[in-house]
């Protein structure tokens, strides 16, 4: 990225957050990386902290690696500068090998509060005068401020989480004879509630306790504010000349001018032991400079040695004639000095096996320790699943037949459809269709009567052969003595069976079997697919499902079938994005801290409590093995020139070293059994 850009890295005594500047008037925030934690007794962990942010903050920002600015900027906190307002050898020797591994060009340095003095005089014409509280999880440091000038510099741990009574306490320390400034500046690990606290805390009207006259105004920094207000005050400390042409036409001895002191009147302080008295430090020796150009700091050049050359007395003899003969007992040194060694180390992995409890979204931008940003894949899938049928059920055939119905009334009688009729053993028939009987007749004379009669049909109430009737057989009706029926055409064609039938149950049970074998076909789907390794199967969630049965439940069927058309979606943690969730979520790992890791080497499995189409919450196991660390240019210059059996025992010196393999390039020199004289024709290649 061209030279209007620079990384501007915050640092305090637990973490560090990096940010990217735009040169613009103002200069402007383009993006923020996570803040992370680092441990002050582990160098590498500084480094780790450092890529974790910055690699995200050029992930917001879009930027590929050969895009990233190549400068730096560094806000420190005050405990890194000694009294000649220069960076104690420490942290020194911390930012030199940051800006070595990251191959950055460090524009300079500021403390935090000093950046904060230079922002508020910036735009405000009377020197300021406030408390300034930088608030982190172990422990928390303030800087008292007066007329533009740093007084005070405490630092205290917490025992608890942050309370308005610490920093009460902290400020009852200091020996002040007027009033402190009625203004508290706070930033860094601000909780929900702990500027509402602060504000509503009762400072003032205390017996035996007065910190303030009056209530005090309390302004919180988030971090993109206080990034705003850092690139400020570099933007005002390199000018307005691009950060390039800067250092290209920056002095080699930086110039020295005289400095101007205002005099101002302040309230003496006592000074905390702790942190020396603040002093004046020149522009240039911050690494910013509006009177001369700035010098690329922490950037050391080593001493040019030189070898004196000897005058050789003067002879006549031609010594030419003698050279072949001087050589001659060289050659069989040239070899030595021609070789090349290719030496692989291998080495007892350090496994990981960690677990998170942790979210999965697909809207996420960044990744936390307790949320990863992740790809979200949907799949169509469409197959058959199949079950034999367990229902049973009862059917067959009912009887029917045809019958004379006789009327014993002199009156018409009409019989509706569904009259029932039973037989001797009490089976029942009814008539198919409704009818009319005549009424009987009465033949004096004869002394006869001649019932009245119809024919109908008729059919048993339910199935069975047992309902089928021989002619002539009698029925009676149930509720008229005056009618009597009897079969006239034998009822046949009854029956009864039993089948196989759909059930509720079926249908559930092959629900069932589709869900089970979900996973199985997904399988199937991806499989030959490079774009949907890696997913996540437990985070399964399906988004539309449509399952068409071929029989409904009561129709008689052996076996029961069902298309299952569903669309899904999947959770993939990008490749692209892998090593950076690695990094972050094995930030505070010591042994991944101290070994060499690829994100080929890790792999994810991820148990799923909650899903939803966007986001899956659960634990998260990754698994992985790493290369332990060595120092290879170290190790180069050990091995340098020496014979075998020595390189072996400086080889198996390392930690977890469990065999090596020494090679001599060409082959044919391997007689030798010796290493090349010069480090740097040594290769190292470590493997598991």
């Amino acid at each position: 990225m061209e030279a209007s850009y620079y990384w501007l890295i915050s640092i305090t005594t637990e973490a560090l957050t990096v940010g990217l500047i735009k040169r613009d008037n103002p200069d402007t925030l383009l993006a923020l990386g996570p803040e992370t934690e680092w441990l002050p007794d582990n160098p590498d962990s500084f480094l780790h902290s450092v890529d974790i942010s910055l690699s995200a903050a050029a992930e917001k920002a879009l930027l590929e690696p050969d895009q990233e600015p190549e400068f730096s900027a560094f806000i420190l906190p005050p405990s890194w500068i000694g009294n000649d307002g220069k960076i104690f050898p420490k942290y020194l020797k911390l930012l030199e090998s940051l800006c070595h591994s990251l191959e950055l060009k460090p524009l300079g340095f500021i403390s935090n509060d000093e950046a904060f003095i230079e922002s508020v005089n910036k735009n405000d014409s009377f020197p300021p005068s406030f408390i300034l509280v930088c608030l982190g999880k172990k422990e928390f440091s303030l800087s008292l401020v007066y007329l533009g000038e740093v007084k005070k510099r405490l630092s205290q741990t917490l025992v608890n989480d942050f309370s308005p009574e610490d920093l009460e306490n902290a400020l009852l320390t200091i020996q002040m004879d007027l009033a402190l400034p009625p203004k508290i500046l706070i930033y860094g690990n601000l909780g929900p509630s702990i500027i509402d606290d602060l504000k509503n805390y009762s400072w003032v009207g205390k017996k035996n306790i007065e910190t303030f006259l009056h209530l005090p105004d309390v302004n919180a920094f988030e971090p993109e504010e206080l990034f705003n207000l850092y690139s400020q005050t570099v933007s005002s400390q390199i000018g307005s000349t691009s950060v390039e042409s800067k250092l290209e036409n920056a002095p080699i001895q930086p110039v020295e001018e005289e400095e101007k002191i205002v005099e101002t009147t302040v309230p003496e302080i006592i000074e905390d032991e702790t942190f020396p008295p603040p002093v004046e430090v020149a522009p240039e020796d911050l690494g910013f400079s509006k009177a001369t150009k700035p010098e690329a700091k922490l950037k050391l050049s080593l001493p040019v040695f030189s070898l004196p050359k000897f005058k050789l007395p003067h002879f006549n003899f031609n010594f030419w004639l003698l050279f072949p003969l001087a050589l001659s007992p060289l050659l069989i040194l040239i070899p030595y000095f021609l070789i090349k060694a290719e030496i692989t180390i291998n080495f007892n992995p350090i496994e990981i096996n960690k677990v998170f409890d942790i979210s999965l979204d697909s809207l996420a931008t960044s990744a936390s320790i307790t949320l990863l940003p992740v790809d979200k894949k949907t799949l169509d899938i469409n197959f058959t699943q199949s079950l034999p049928t367990t229902g049973q059920k009862e059917t067959g055939d009912k009887a029917k037949g045809e019958i004379i119905i006789f009327n014993k009334d002199d009156k018409i009688q009409n019989i509706s459809k569904g009259t029932v009729m039973t037989d001797n053993s009490d089976k029942k028939y009814e008539l198919l269709t409704s009818i009319q009987v005549p009424a009987s007749s009465f033949n004096l004379a004869s002394g006869t009567i001649t019932m009245g009669q119809t024919k109908a049909s008729a059919i048993a109430s339910d199935i069975g052969s047992e309902f089928n009737l021989n002619k002539d057989t009698l029925l009676s009706f149930k509720d008229d003595s005056n009618l009597l029926a009897k079969v006239n055409e034998a009822f046949t064609g009854g029956s009864r069976r039993q089948i196989q039938v759909v059930s509720s149950d079926d249908k559930n049970e092959l629900t069932k079997k589709v869900e089970a074998s979900l996973k199985d076909q997904i399988s199937q789907k991806i499989s030959g697919d490079s774009s949907y390794q890696d997913l996540l199967k437990d985070t399964l969630f399906i988004d539309k499902k449509q399952l068409v049965f071929s029989r409904e439940v009561g129709e008689e069927a052996q076996t029961l079938e069902v298309n299952a058309n569903l669309t899904i979606s999947l959770m993939q943690i990008n490749s692209k994005q892998k090593d950076n969730i690695i990094k972050t979520l094995l930030a505070s790992d010591q042994n991944f801290l101290e070994s060499v890791a690829s994100p080929s080497d890790f792999s994810f499995s991820f148990a799923a409590e909650k899903t939803t189409s966007q986001r899956s919450t659960g634990k998260l196991t990754l698994i992985g093995k790493t290369l332990p660390k060595i120092d290879a240019d170290k190790l180069r210059s050990l091995l340098a020139g020496k014979d075998f059996t020595k390189a072996q025992r400086i080889i198996e010196s390392q930690p977890h070293v469990y065999d090596r393999n020494i090679k001599i390039i060409p082959s044919i020199f391997s007689f030798l059994k010796r290493l090349p004289p010069s480090a740097d024709k040594i290769t190292i290649i470590s493997k598991f």
